[in-house]
C-alpha cells in the first residue's frame, strides 16, 4: 500500500494574512481613534461611570418603580442633543409625553419615537434608522437609542399568540432580545450608536441565604452585552414646605454599580436627590450632589475636621450645603474645579468633537454597501440561545 505523501505547512506572511482577513483584524498599538463619552449632567454619576457612556456602548439601567430610571435616560438624551446629536426613543411602554419631555430639556425636533413592542420589529427599524441618521450626522455627533423598557417588549410569536392557545414559549423574549443584540451590535458599533436599556428590578426566587436576589427581565443576554449596568434603589420622599403644607417634590435614590467594563469600580452613590415635581423644583437629578466627595477623592480640594472646604489653601465654604451653593453660584470656581477633577462634561466632549471636525475625521462613515440581517424575515433558530432564557 502506497504511503500518503506528507505536505509541509506553509507559513503565511503578514501581508497575506491582512489581505485575506484585513476587514476583521486591527492592531491596537497603531490605532489613534479617540474615545468619546456621552456625559450626563450629574457630575458624580459621570465620575462613577468613568466619563458617562462610551460612544457605541450599552448602558442598562435597572431600578425599582419611581426611582428615576427614565429621568436618567432623559438626561443623557438632553446631553446628546446639546452635542448636536439625535435621539431614537423606543416607547414600548406607550408612556412618551411631549410636554414631559420638554420639561427635561428635550428638543422635539431632534428625537423620533418608535411605538412597538415586538423585538423583531424594533430590531429592524432601529437598524434602518441608525443607518439613516448616521448618514445625516457626519461630524461624530452622538446618536442615542433608548429602549423604554425591556419589560414591555416581547417576541412576535408571544405577542401574536392568543392567550387561550397557550402558544407563548417560555424564554421566547430572552432569545429574541439576545438575537437582536447579537446581530445589531456590530452594526451599531460601526455607526457609533450609543444605547440605553431601561429595565425593571425583580426579586429572584430560590436564592441562597446571603446572596443577592436582585434580577431583571429579558434573560441574561443583555447582562453580557451591556458595558455598564447600574441599579437604582428608591428611598424616602423629598418634601418641601409650600405655603404651610409639605409637598412631595422628589425622592432619594441610591445608585449602585453592578458592572463596568470601561472604568475602575467606584463607590455607590447614596441618597441622591431626584426631583419629579416641575412646579416646585427643576426636574431631574441634583447635578452637583456628592461632587464635593469626588473633588476630595481626586485630591482637588481639602476638607478640614471643622468642615471647611479649601482649594489651594484658600477657604471656600464651611459645610457641604454652603460649598455646593458656592459651586452653583460661582461660574469661574465651578469650571475650575470641574477641570481639575477631570470629570467629563458636555463642554469637554464638545471640544473633542470640534477637534475631530477641524481634522476632518469622521469616525463613523456610512458606506453604500452596508448590509445587515433582517430579524423579522430570519427563520427561527434554536442555536445555543437556550442559555439566555428568562430567569
Amino acid at each position: 500500500m502506497a504511503q500518503k505523501k506528507k505536505m509541509g505547512i506553509k507559513v503565511p506572511t503578514k501581508n497575506e494574512i491582512f489581505k485575506k482577513y484585513g476587514n476583521m483584524l486591527s492592531i491596537p498599538s497603531q490605532e489613534t481613534k479617540p474615545i468619546l463619552w456621552l456625559p450626563s449632567r450629574f457630575l458624580a454619576l459621570n465620575h462613577q461611570f468613568g466619563g458617562g457612556i462610551p460612544f457605541a456602548k450599552i448602558l442598562e439601567i435597572i431600578g425599582e418603580q419611581s426611582s428615576g430610571k427614565s429621568l436618567m435616560a432623559y438626561d443623557f438624551a438632553y446631553c446628546a442633543q446639546q452635542l448636536g446629536g439625535f435621539v431614537i426613543w423606543v416607547d414600548a411602554e406607550q408612556s412618551w409625553d411631549n410636554d414631559w419631555a420638554e420639561k427635561q430639556g428635550i428638543d422635539l425636533e431632534k428625537v423620533i419615537v418608535l411605538n412597538s413592542t415586538k423585538i423583531e420589529e424594533i430590531s429592524d427599524t432601529l437598524a434602518d434608522l441608525a443607518i439613516y441618521y448616521r448618514s445625516q450626522y457626519t461630524h461624530n455627533e452622538p446618536i442615542l437609542v433608548v429602549v423604554d423598557s425591556v419589560a414591555a417588549i416581547d417576541c412576535a410569536d408571544n405577542i401574536d399568540a392568543k392567550m387561550v392557545d397557550g402558544k407563548s414559549e417560555m424564554g421566547g423574549r430572552a432569545k429574541a432580545l439576545y438575537k437582536m443584540l447579537r446581530i445589531r451590535q456590530e452594526l451599531f458599533t460601526k455607526l457609533g450608536i450609543t444605547q440605553i436599556y431601561i429595565n425593571q428590578m425583580r426579586t429572584a426566587l430560590n436564592v441562597g441565604f446571603g446572596k443577592d436576589n436582585t434580577t431583571s427581565t429579558g434573560g441574561a443576554g443583555l447582562k453580557f452585552y451591556a458595558s455598564i449596568r447600574c441599579l437604582f434603589y428608591s428611598g424616602r420622599s423629598v418634601t418641601k414646605k409650600i405655603k404651610g403644607k409639605e409637598r412631595k417634590i422628589g425622592k432619594l435614590v441610591t445608585i449602585r454599580m453592578d458592572k463596568n467594563k470601561v472604568a475602575p469600580p467606584k463607590e455607590t452613590l447614596s441618597k441622591c436627590p431626584v426631583y419629579f415635581n416641575a412646579k416646585y423644583h427643576e426636574v431631574g437629578f441634583d447635578r452637583y450632589y456628592l461632587f464635593d466627595e469626588v473633588l476630595i477623592e481626586e485630591g482637588v480640594i481639602e476638607k478640614s475636621s471643622g468642615g471647611v472646604y479649601k482649594y489651594k489653601g484658600k477657604s471656600i465654604a464651611r459645610g457641604e450645603e454652603k460649598f455646593l451653593d458656592a459651586i452653583r453660584d460661582d461660574d469661574k470656581l465651578r469650571r475650575t474645579l470641574i477641570r481639575k477633577s477631570q470629570v467629563n462634561t458636555i463642554s469637554q466632549t464638545q471640544e473633542k468633537l470640534e477637534e475631530l471636525e477641524e481634522k476632518k475625521i469622521n469616525l463613523y462613515p456610512v458606506s453604500d454597501n452596508i448590509e445587515y440581517e433582517s430579524q423579522l424575515e430570519a427563520e427561527d433558530s434554536d442555536e445555543d440561545e437556550e442559555e439566555y432564557d428568562e430567569e
